[in-house]
């Protein structure tokens, strides 16, 4: 795999086109009654970034952004979403993380995430 050097504001913009393509994703599937789904691409972000120096400061900061999209920014956004379904399409979404990390990584998302929003 290729690996390449982003500078940072790069970076912020990719992972928010990101965030904001999954918030709307996740407002589709709960119009349609659908089980919430972050997307395959969001959750091999998060791996990327558990795994990585980033560590869980940066998923709580973005995951913490999905949560004000979904809830507040994104069109259609709904206020009402409760943080467990937001969190359910979260883990839903991670699958490549092994089971423990993607535990790891819900235990400290639900243990924090609160203070970041």
């Amino acid at each position: 795999m290729r690996t390449r050097e982003v500078p940072d504001h790069i970076f912020e913009k990719l992972i928010g086109a990101l965030i904001c393509e999954s918030a709307a994703a996740m407002l589709a599937q709960r119009t349609r009654g659908a089980t919430p789904h972050a997307g395959e691409a969001f959750g091999r972000v998060l791996a990327w970034l558990w795994e990585s120096t980033a560590g869980p400061d940066d998923v709580l900061t973005y995951v913490a952004d999905l949560v004000a999209q979904v809830r507040y920014h994104a069109p259609g956004a709904d206020a009402s979403v409760p943080l467990d379904d937001i969190l359910s399409g979260v883990r839903r979404a991670a699958t490549a993380m092994s089971p423990g990390e993607r535990a790891a990584m819900l235990a400290c998302l639900r243990a924090d995430l609160p203070a970041y929003l």
